[in-house]
């Protein structure tokens, strides 16, 4: 059978659009301090689950402070680490190395000293 009939309006597909070049995404470092943002994450959540279970059972656990503490600078390298991911150059630099102060100072401050 014939693709074309007389009588049909032929239609012209428009021409293949060049692909755009791929965006430089952060290298080591912006990865670097995905993995220390996702690695403050898993912490707080297991202080905050050895918390829980310290009330269930009712002995002494993490703390308030602890806990508080390891949340609050999970959820600080999370924002911060999607500026590093949104942004590129130099805003992407700095937010990455925020992420890597944020999760020195925290295992400092709660870990550490």
């Amino acid at each position: 059978m014939p693709l074309s009939t007389s009588g049909e309006t032929a239609v012209a597909l428009a021409p293949d659009r060049p692909t755009p070049p791929a965006r430089f995404r952060g290298g080591f470092g912006r990865e670097l301090a995905g993995a220390l943002a996702v690695g403050l994450s898993v912490l707080a959540i297991v202080v905050l689950v050895f918390q829980v279970l310290a009330w269930v059972r009712d002995v002494p656990g993490p703390g308030a402070t602890m806990v508080g503490g390891h949340l609050g600078a999970a959820v600080l390298a999370v924002l911060v680490q999607r500026i590093a991911d949104k942004n590129g150059g130099w805003v992407t630099t700095v937010a990455a190395a925020t992420v890597v102060v944020i999760t020195v100072v925290t295992m400092w401050l709660l870990w550490w000293s």
